[in-house]
């Protein structure tokens, strides 16, 4: 259990603790890190005010990975999880799943319209998730 995560501080936005699975284990790449930042701040700049990242999954184990693959199903089968997630602890932390929500009326920023401009940051970037979620990886970073 990564004990006090809340408190570790990877940029001016993100904590570690943003980044962990449900048992506290975190994983990220500093690159992640960087191109959320970037992300961030072009958000910004086109709504002309603050937005925030929210990200709801980014480190799991193979545990994490078999279990979300039996709900949701495995993408080989027609299903949601790749059974080589980029999220999984053996690439790095290279990936991230978020929603975009403006600081001003707390409403979240249109997958479709986030995800476009995540695509400038990431190398990957899959906007289509019924749930509204954007999945962004750095899947360069593994080949």
């Amino acid at each position: 259990m990564l004990k006090n995560s809340n408190r570790i501080k990877l940029s001016e936005h993100f904590s570690l603790h943003e980044f962990a699975n449900k048992d506290g284990l975190a994983i990220v790449h500093p690159r992640l890190v960087e191109a959320l930042e970037k992300l961030r701040k072009r958000l910004a700049e086109v709504f002309e005010e603050e937005c925030y990242i929210v990200i709801t999954n980014a480190t799991r184990t193979e545990f994490d990975n078999e279990i979300l693959g039996r709900r949701l199903g495995w993408t080989d089968e027609g299903g949601l999880v790749s059974r080589n997630s980029k999220h999984l602890t053996k690439y790095g932390g290279i990936a991230v799943d978020f929603y975009v929500r403006r600081v001003s009326d707390s409403g979240y920023v249109s997958q479709g319209r986030a995800g476009s401009l995540a695509r400038k940051f990431f190398d990957k970037v899959v906007d289509t998730y019924a749930d509204g979620h954007i999945h962004a990886d750095l899947r360069d970073l593994t080949e």
